[in-house]
């Protein structure tokens, strides 16, 4: 007689994702600063930036963000290479440079280095780090918001 084959068991689904409290305040800091922007517009039409915390994009959206609407010049670094014709071309950019560069309200540059998941920095990554603190500059690991959040807020 025939023998069906095994059943493996399913995958577990991943958890739904909540928003923590620090995503929350960033997504209201964002509302309050649409309003002071555009005071004549009713609220029906408004809609606000729906903010994750999650990936690694999702992260490095929300810390952009908050340095920005705080008064912080911010941005985004894409060093990452180009793959075309089927050949991979390296970014002329220094090799080690953090996902995003903050210039605080007093000056002091601050190199952020998302890290989602099980992501680690690399060599290059942590020869960076210690030029960054050696000429004086902050260096942050970001993990989660809430982590930047509380670091950023103490300076």
């Amino acid at each position: 007689m025939y023998q069906l084959p095994e059943i493996k068991p399913r995958k577990k689904a991943k958890a739904p994702y909540k928003k923590t409290e620090a995503v929350k305040a960033l997504e209201a800091l964002y509302m309050e600063h649409h309003h002071r922007k555009y005071p004549n517009m009713p609220e029906a039409a408004r809609c606000g930036i729906k903010y994750r915390d999650d990936t690694a994009g999702g992260l490095t959206q929300c810390i952009v963000a908050y340095a920005k609407l705080t008064g912080c010049f911010a941005s985004r670094l894409n060093n990452t290479g180009i793959y075309r014709n089927g050949k991979y071309t390296r970014s002329t950019a220094r090799r080690g440079l953090p996902d995003i560069l903050i210039t605080g309200k007093n000056g002091l540059s601050i190199f952020v280095e998302v890290k989602a998941g099980r992501d680690r920095m690399s060599e290059h990554q942590l020869r960076v780090q210690q030029e960054q603190k050696r000429s004086g500059g902050l260096y942050f690991v970001a993990h989660d918001f809430a982590s930047f959040k509380s670091f950023f807020d103490s300076l």
